[in-house]
């Protein structure tokens, strides 16, 4: 395990987390989308407790997790607290469990609910983006859903007031998408669970070691759908006017490294091609379980993010 040490925290930080952010947690509350549904996120934030923090760094993890068990929000959590930032999580629907696989929660856990939330999240905090620089880093769903709350925002001519977004693996590929759906559908099948629906439960198991239990995060398969039909728009990322860096596994077969290098290719055709940035990070693959082994690149990123760029 001395791998954690490499990345500047201690072997066992896990077991010193939740002293540490009960410690340095300073309050938390609930938002909403404000929609019909008016689904909901806890955000907490939690204060450096060393003095003149560098600024804040948002986490907002992808599908069926949370900052309380994913462990690449974990071990940035440990090292952003000890490293002189404050820490702000958004733990949306898409990461409260429950005993039960759930047809209701399901049709309320929708794509447009999460994206529409993650922008209510983003505003609701702005408050505290004065005179210090932010970071937001999100991942997989949670990067591809900050996505398209950020568009959301320009699109209606507001401006972003965070000052660089570190975004891995977004875009997860329909192919694997489809293939995760079989997989799902074949558990229920193997579990004698009824679906007459055809909903996606979905378990974590880093929460199944926390709570020795199966718990579910339920969706509809047209969340995916739903997803994918939303269409990359470079004209409105290049209105972020931000740092924005794709930060890519080399092994990730989820959200390959082409797909993105494509995406990012077509960013380069923008006005503001220098406020974005690629880089892969070697032997890693979409959980980034060992992104410790790229910790210079890592904690490089973050560091060369704290200011923002405005023409």
């Amino acid at each position: 395990m001395d791998h954690y040490t490499k990345f500047g925290v201690p072997n066992n930080f896990e077991e010193l987390l939740p002293a540490l952010k009960t410690q340095t947690k300073k309050w938390e509350t609930v938002c909403y989308s404000g929609t019909k549904i008016n689904n909901s996120a806890k955000i907490s934030f939690y204060l450096s407790p060393k003095n003149n923090p560098y600024g804040n760094i948002i986490l907002s993890p992808g599908l069926a997790t949370n900052t309380d068990i994913d462990p690449l929000m974990k071990t940035l959590t440990f090292w952003a607290l000890t490293h002189r930032y404050n820490v702000i999580t958004f733990d949306t629907f898409l990461g409260d469990f429950y005993p039960n696989p759930s047809f209701e929660a399901a049709q309320r856990n929708t794509y447009a609910e999460f994206t529409t939330l993650l922008e209510h999240c983003i505003k609701f905090t702005e408050q505290y983006f004065i005179n210090q620089p932010n970071i937001l880093i999100a991942h997989s769903a949670g990067a591809t859903g900050t996505i398209d709350a950020l568009n959301n925002i320009v699109g209606q001519g507001e401006k972003i007031t965070i000052d660089s977004v570190l975004l891995f693996a977004p875009w997860v590929c329909e192919d694997w998408h489809r293939e995760f759906k079989q997989i799902v559908y074949k558990r229920c099948q193997s579990n004698n669970y009824d679906n007459p629906h055809n909903i996606l439960p979905i378990t974590n198991v880093f929460d199944m070691l926390a709570t020795n239990s199966a718990r579910y995060v339920s969706i509809m398969p047209e969340f995916f759908e739903d997803m994918h039909q939303i269409p990359f728009a470079p004209d409105l990322m290049n209105k972020w006017e931000i740092y924005t860096t794709f930060v890519c596994g080399e092994k990730d077969k989820k959200s390959p490294v082409d797909q993105i290098k494509t995406r990012y290719d077509e960013l380069q055709k923008q006005p503001n091609k220098k406020l974005f940035k690629f880089v892969v990070m070697q032997n890693v693959k979409h959980s980034f379980l060992n992104f410790y082994e790229n910790n210079k690149t890592v904690i490089d990123l973050i560091k060369s993010q704290r200011r923002r760029i405005r023409g």
